[in-house]
């Protein structure tokens, strides 16, 4: 019975509503919404970011090169190499440090001996550095007069000269040689018409040994400074070259 009496006095009070909002998927936002694909426009919103589309993975982009895509595939190897170099350094720098760190407690108590401590370092440096100089700026000097030598030999050979330089040195060599072998030939052929003899001209081919006329024999190409291959445009510079698809805005 007492059931029954409860019973009907939950009958009979009023009923009571309460209204709350609408709840749809994704939190009520109308652009989270539950879906199969990804929509071509905004379809960032819709990922789990920093997630790529499955169709930026297969051609060339300009803003997911194929080697951006291959450090993301082993990111988590690199990670953890890294991450146990730095554990090892780490590790390895304590077992270094920890006895010198020990040693200068012990020696030097409290801050003011620290910095005494610090001091004596600094001057003893300096000391050592003194020191250092003293005995081998001799051998500095030599060797800067050793190395000014060999660049004073350099460009008495032209090495640096550029490629107009040398052209013209070699056109003024040339105008030289003409000149000087057509004044000898006119002086030998003048003799030999004199005297009427072949014998006579041959005599202004002699050489001798006190007056060589040429030194040494022009070599066709001199190598110089300015030959050696320079820059990023320079097609003999580059040893090995990147692929297209390597290269962002080749991919555009």
């Amino acid at each position: 019975q007492n059931h029954v009496r409860i019973m009907a006095l939950n009958a009979t009070r009023p009923l009571r509503f309460r209204l709350s909002r609408l709840l749809c998927a994704g939190g009520g936002a109308i652009d989270a919404k539950p879906r199969w694909t990804l929509p071509e426009k905004d379809y960032h919103k819709y990922t789990y970011q920093p997630s790529i589309p499955d169709k930026h993975f297969n051609i060339g982009h300009w803003n997911y090169a194929p080697i951006t895509l291959w450090l993301r595939a082993r990111r988590p190897a690199m990670e953890r190499a890294l991450g146990d170099v730095w554990s090892t350094l780490k590790c390895t720098a304590t077992t270094l440090l920890s006895p010198i760190q020990a040693n200068i407690e012990t020696n030097l108590p409290g801050f003011g001996y620290k910095v005494l401590g610090i001091l004596g370092a600094l001057i003893g440096y300096n000391i050592a550095v003194v020191y250092v100089t003293n005995h081998t700026e001799a051998w500095m000097f030599l060797e800067k007069i050793r190395l000014y030598a060999l660049g004073d030999e350099l460009v008495k050979k032209g090495f640096f000269m550029s490629d107009a330089e040398d052209a013209e040195t070699r056109e003024h060599h040339f105008q030289h040689d003409t000149e000087r072998l057509n004044v000898l030939w006119e002086d030998a052929i003048k003799e030999a018409t004199q005297v009427r003899s072949f014998d006579k001209l041959c005599e202004h081919l002699t050489v001798h040994e006190d007056h060589l006329p040429i030194h040494d024999i022009p070599t066709p190409v001199s190598w110089r400074f300015s030959m050696m291959p320079y820059g990023r445009d320079d097609a003999d510079a580059k040893t090995f070259g990147f692929a297209a698809a390597d290269t962002p805005a080749a991919s555009n």
